[in-house]
């Protein structure tokens, strides 16, 4: 699934997106709603998700992805397991596509944190 809408300077990379879903990311479960998605220059794949609100943000790593192609518009990408979304990759207009890995275990870890946090 992709989402995404954006404006772009190189020195720091945003994207601004409108996603229509709940998402998880690391372990916290993001509301649906307007977020941006930046990388700085120099953040060495570190991404930053944040509502537009402010009330919500994280840093995560990324690794850079396999994928080697141009992107005709900034976008967020996104995996579905069960009835959860999951943020996987966060392509920048540069293409240099950056990648959330995302394996069963993590899925499944991620999982577990957000069902604690909304039962404590």
């Amino acid at each position: 699934m992709t989402i995404g809408a954006a404006s772009a300077a190189r020195a720091e990379e945003r994207i601004v997106a409108n996603v229509p879903f709940a998402f998880i990311v690391h372990g916290v479960k993001f509301e649906a709603g307007r977020y941006t998605v930046t990388e700085g220059a120099s953040a060495g794949g570190v991404c930053k998700i944040a509502s537009a609100d402010g009330r919500q943000a994280i840093y995560v790593m990324t690794n850079s992805s396999s994928a080697d192609r141009a992107a005709d518009k900034p976008e967020l990408l996104f995996e579905k397991f069960g009835n959860q979304y999951f943020l996987s990759r966060v392509v920048p207009l540069d293409g240099d596509e950056r990648e959330i890995v995302l394996t069963p275990a993590m899925i499944e870890h991620e999982l577990t944190a957000v069902a604690a946090a909304e039962n404590p």
